[in-house]
């Protein structure tokens, strides 16, 4: 090849207007490199996708009295505001929610039972690389859900983690796609009374620079028991200056059953008088079927996440 390539460069040099043959040769060489362009591309980007699935993908940072939840969650009837008895079982169901956000779901539905486990689990696990396992015992999870720690509730803590494990969830956001249960999976040892736990580096498509809110931990506490008012809490605290919504509105945004206005009113009322008592927000009117509320100011002590 060498004497091929001599032999071509010594014919070129008054073609090009080369002063010499290396020149030519050299020439020569650069356009074989440029046949090779889309080789060398493809070997790059090899390079990169190798490089991207060894890096080590942690969530963002929220305080430890906040809970770091993906606004397409909060924003969307993915975690309803039903009973566990009225669940019901879904297949790729899109699911209503704000504008801009897809969400389909296949599994037995969520409710906002499911949503404040899995912010624990996560919680546990932000300061793991994700795709990395964490170990936790079935008393601190539940002392951290401010559960008792007997048999009843270690049942529902088995229950809900299958749950999230075993649902299929298909959202698109803000130019992000998440396709994958809600949990990877989960090993429980039952000499050692531990769980061990995934979560899919994937998962980071959720939290983008503005895609998330930190949830005030011990105000959602407060409302365990009372799901309209959780998720009215939840989606509100997705917003730092929520803009009037209609019932309708509410009603399908939390997965309410209660179909009737005049009662789903009455229910919302109800909860935000309750967001009102734990001082989350300073007041609300409902009129007309508008619902408006102004949430009580926050302190700027603490580090927060960028809110939509």
């Amino acid at each position: 090849m060498t004497c091929h390539l001599a032999a071509l460069s010594s014919s070129l040099p008054r073609l090009w207007g080369c002063e010499s043959a290396d020149r030519a040769t050299l020439k020569v060489l650069n356009i074989m490199e440029t046949d090779n362009f889309a080789a060398k591309i493809e070997t790059l980007k090899n390079t990169v996708a190798n490089i991207q699935s060894t890096k080590i993908t942690k969530l963002p940072f929220w305080a430890d009295v906040k809970r770091g939840t993906p606004n397409s969650f909060l924003r969307s009837a993915l975690f309803s505001a039903i009973q566990s008895k009225d669940r019901v079982w879904l297949k790729r169901e899109i699911l209503f929610s704000q504008q801009g956000i897809v969400i389909k779901f296949t599994g037995q539905q969520l409710n906002q039972e499911d949503l404040t486990l899995w912010e624990a689990l996560v919680h546990f696990y932000r300061e793991q690389p994700l795709g990395d396992e964490i170990e936790f015992t079935a008393y601190r999870i539940l002392k951290l859900l401010d559960l008792c720690t007997g048999g009843i509730d270690r049942q529902r803590l088995d229950d809900g983690i299958i749950r999230l494990i075993a649902c299929a969830v298909e959202i698109e956001y803000n130019g992000r796609k998440f396709a994958g249960s809600l949990v990877t999976n989960c090993i429980q040892n039952e000499f050692t009374k531990t769980y061990t736990l995934t979560f899919d580096k994937k998962l980071i498509q959720l939290f983008g620079e503005d895609t998330w809110t930190a949830i005030d931990w011990q105000q959602r506490l407060e409302l365990r028991c009372k799901p309209l008012a959780q998720a009215l809490h939840a989606y509100y605290s997705s917003h730092k200056t929520p803009y009037p919504v209609t019932l309708e509105f509410l009603q399908q945004l939390t997965g309410s059953r209660n179909t009737q206005p005049a009662g789903f009113k009455r229910h919302v009322c109800a909860a935000l008088d309750v967001l009102v008592a734990i001082g989350f927000l300073q007041n609300f009117s409902v009129v007309d079927g508008l619902v408006n509320v102004r949430r009580m100011a926050t302190s700027t002590a603490l580090p927060t996440c960028p809110q939509g």
